[in-house]
This record gives C-alpha cells, sequence and structure tokens, in this order.
C-alpha cells in the first residue's frame, strides 16, 4: 500500500481534494487522453502515467475508499506540517515534543487509531482491485471509443498508400443475429482471402459500419470488384481511394429547403433514370453523414 501513499491523488489528477466526482472524472480524462498509450506508443513513461492515473481514480471515485484515503492523507499532511514547524535550533524542543506525543500516543491509544486508517484504506484499495471499479471502466470505454471514433474520421484523409474499404450492412432488432450477422471474425475471414490486411476496425457508435485496409491495391481491388458477404445479409463497399472529386447536382434551397438541380453540371450522357439514381444516391449519402454526425455530437456530450 506504500505506493499509494508515495504520491498525492489529488495532485497527480490535478484537482483541489474538495472536488467533487465530475470534476475528478473532467480533470482525469483531460490528463489521459495525453498520455493514452494508444497516444503514445513509443513512450513507456506514458503507459505507467496512464496507469497510476487509473488507480487514482478508481480511489476518488469511491465514496468508501476515498473517505478512508482522505483520513491516512490528512494525517501525513499534518505530520508535514508539524515537521517544517521546526528549525535546527529547535531540534531539541521537537525531540522532547515527539517523546511526551509517543507517550501520549501510547496511553490513549492513537497509534491504533493510525493503524485502524491504514488497515481500513488497505481493505478498500483491496476490495476495489477484487470488484473491479466501474467509474474506471466507464472512463476506459469512453477512451476506446473515443480512439476508435478518431480512426473512423480518417477514412476521408485517404493517402496514396492506403487502400481502405468503407464496409456497410443492414442490422436488424432480431436478438438471435446480432449484428446483422457480422463480427470482427467474421469480415477478418471474409476480406483475409483477398490477401494481407493491415487493419479491420468495427465501429462501435454506428451499427452495421467497419472499415477495412489492404496492404496492397490489387488485393483491395479484388475485394472490392468481386466480395458480396454473406448471402442472407449482402454488403455495401465502398473504395476509399483514387475517389473522383464528387460533382455538385444540386443545391439546397434557403427558405423553402427545395432541392434545385444545376443540370448544366450533370453528364448530358446521363440517361433519365440514371441522373435520378445518381440524385437519390446524393440525398442518401447526405442523410447518412447528416445521422453520422448527430451521432458523434450525441456520443462527445455523454
Amino acid at each position: 500500500m506504500d505506493t499509494w501513499m508515495k504520491d498525492d491523488l489529488y495532485e497527480l489528477i490535478g484537482v483541489e481534494k474538495t472536488a467533487s466526482i465530475q470534476e475528478i472524472k473532467k480533470a482525469y480524462r483531460k490528463k489521459a487522453l495525453s498520455c493514452h498509450p494508444d497516444k503514445n506508443p513509443n513512450n513507456p513513461k506514458a503507459a505507467e502515467l496512464f496507469h497510476e492515473l487509473s488507480r487514482a481514480l478508481e480511489v476518488l471515485t469511491d465514496a468508501s475508499a476515498r473517505a478512508a484515503y482522505d483520513k491516512v492523507i490528512n494525517a501525513k499532511y499534518q505530520a508535514k506540517l508539524r515537521a517544517k514547524e521546526y528549525d535546527s535550533k529547535r531540534m531539541k524542543l521537537k525531540e522532547d515534543l515527539e517523546a511526551r506525543e509517543n507517550a501520549y500516543r501510547r496511553s490513549a491509544n492513537v497509534d491504533y487509531t493510525v493503524k485502524n486508517d491504514k488497515e481500513k484504506l488497505q481493505a478498500e484499495i483491496e476490495r476495489l482491485q477484487k470488484e473491479g471499479s466501474k467509474q474506471l471502466k466507464e472512463e476506459i470505454e469512453l477512451m476506446k471509443k473515443y480512439f476508435e471514433k478518431q480512426s473512423f474520421q480518417k477514412e476521408s484523409k485517404v493517402d496514396n498508400d492506403s487502400y481502405k474499404i468503407k464496409i456497410k450492412w443492414k442490422t436488424s432488432d432480431n436478438n438471435e443475429i446480432k449484428n446483422g450477422g457480422y463480427d470482427y471474425d467474421t469480415l477478418y475471414r471474409i476480406f483475409s482471402k483477398y490477401g494481407d490486411i493491415t487493419a479491420l476496425v468495427i465501429s462501435s457508435t454506428t451499427e452495421g459500419r467497419a472499415l477495412v485496409e489492404f496492404k496492397n491495391r490489387n488485393d483491395a481491388e479484388m475485394a472490392f470488384n468481386t466480395e458480396r458477404g454473406l448471402v442472407q445479409n449482402p454488403l455495401k463497399l465502398k473504395k476509399l481511394w483514387d475517389a473522383e472529386k464528387e460533382r455538385s447536382i444540386f443545391t439546397r434551397g434557403t427558405a423553402d429547403n427545395d432541392i434545385q438541380f444545376q443540370k448544366n453540371e450533370v453528364d448530358h450522357s446521363m440517361s433519365d433514370i440514371e441522373f435520378e439514381l445518381s440524385v437519390l444516391n446524393n440525398l442518401k449519402k447526405a442523410e447518412e453523414r447528416k445521422r453520422f454526425l448527430e451521432k458523434s455530437r450525441a456520443t462527445e456530450s455523454t
């Protein structure tokens, strides 16, 4: 337990001793984001600091453990204050005072009280380690979703050496068919047969969304042109390399929100049916982007 007493947990997270749980969580998130191992893969000290922050959050967000910690840390703080009051010229007086205090502790059983407080803190720490901290688990899950979201947002910034395919599929409320029949293992098995996969991410915020990245372009091209997924729930694929700049084929009105189509910007060789399909597809994509942004904002606000 001495390792817990080495640092001030409040100072480590960056809050006052009177901070509320919400203030502690907010300060933890700010500090944890800067030292998260995923953000600092080559810095072993970052992982160590992240671990220490997580331990501090466990104690300070649990009412019983925090009370026990405060009792011990306050006693330690008071002892430091008393020690600073003495200088070398008063050392003899300090020694005499300590002798009297020790005699008093023995008579008043103060030593037992201090020992008992430390034992209570040790018991609370052991309980947290055994049961797991709900607050810590929630924060770790938020971190996971944050970095997964960042990974998904990077899909629009594709470089020439990146061969990613955006994957979509339908999901249903049927509990027997989880996530439309697709999970990480299923998607990996489907796409790995085309070549080496460098990354595969399933969205944790939007159901029926994933992203796969191939090492080689030929493998990615073959997967995009060939794969259709499960027969009962086909996949919709969109390649994210060499994408041509989208043409503006409609603009939204201001007052009545009417959609005015700019036909002079459309390929005149396109048939009426192809034109309608193209417009509907763009409308659908705009609506999907709108829903995705709304869901992302809702996730961030929580």
